[in-house]
């Protein structure tokens, strides 16, 4: 018997899932809080549209993708809508939800995932069905989270393509603000930068170094402030090695200079690396 899937929340995330499960043979019923983007994915073939959680039949597994500030209140809501579901998200930090949400962590009503993929463009305009090919996703199980949790929610990623991963909440929020959330600053911080006496030389090392700066500030606020107690010590160390820069420039030291560039040059290989391994994320 195919999966019985219900996405809630028809964003880029929502609604490339909601089209990669399709595709992929399972049962879908799609829902937005704007009941006319759950009717344009329904004619696009995604799935069913519901206009609320609980119009749907009973399903196996819920995916919500609301904005991470309301992700346990929302999940909440779904547990007592449709009780017998296995309910998790798609949200870029885990240690405050996971929390929040422990008594359903326990009873194995709703273990965290993160997929490692988007992009700057939202919304179901921009789904892709490929979205979650080759992709990391983080789940995030409790210490006492079921077995019985954590397989299907594996499964379902495995099925859309994703490649599965399972740490702590903590260790992701910590690992995420290192991978993800500290190169979205530094490169808002690069844009914030450029003066419009420079703007005619930006060329693609601008273009690649800025991408995500393009993305919604109101999302990545949301995702900051969650998580602020790993990106303030992210931004920390940051702050210490643009120091030793400033210093060895200030200093006009040569090998200082070329010793610190050295040093990411070789994380950068190491992504690379990983990278054609295949395990690398998207985002």
């Amino acid at each position: 018997m195919s999966t019985r899937l219900l996405v809630d929340g028809l964003g880029l995330m929502g609604a490339s899932l909601a089209a990669a499960a399709s595709q992929a043979g399972m049962e879908v019923w799609c829902h937005h809080r704007r009941p006319e983007v759950s009717a344009e994915a329904q004619q696009r073939g995604w799935g069913t549209a519901v206009s609320d959680p609980g119009a749907a039949p009973p399903v196996d597994i819920i995916v919500t993708c609301v904005p991470v500030s309301v992700i346990p209140q929302r999940v909440h809501s779904l547990q007592q809508q449709q009780p017998q579901a296995i309910i998790t998200d798609v949200g870029s930090s885990k240690g405050r939800i996971c929390s929040q949400l422990d008594d359903l962590c326990h009873s194995g009503a709703f273990i965290g995932s993160h997929p490692m993929c988007g992009s700057h463009a939202q919304g179901l305009a921009h789904a892709d069905p490929n979205l979650y090919q080759g992709a990391t996703v983080v789940l995030t199980p409790t210490a006492n989270t079921p077995d019985s949790t954590l397989t299907p929610i594996a499964s379902l990623w495995q099925d859309v393509g994703g490649q599965v991963h399972s740490m702590s909440p903590e260790a992701h929020d910590q690992a995420v603000a290192e991978a993800s959330h500290l190169p979205h600053i530094l490169a808002a911080q690069a844009a914030r930068l450029l003066s419009e006496g420079s703007l005619p030389l930006a060329a693609s090392g601008f273009r690649d170094t800025t991408r995500v700066a393009a993305a919604s500030p109101q999302l990545w606020t949301d995702i900051l402030m969650d998580n602020h107690h790993a990106v303030l010590a992210s931004l920390e160390q940051a702050q210490e090695h643009l120091t030793t820069l400033h210093t060895a420039l200030a200093a006009g030291d040569a090998e200082a200079i070329t010793a610190w560039l050295t040093a990411a040059q070789a994380r950068r290989q190491r992504f690379h690396q990983q990278s054609a391994t295949g395990t690398s994320t998207r985002k």
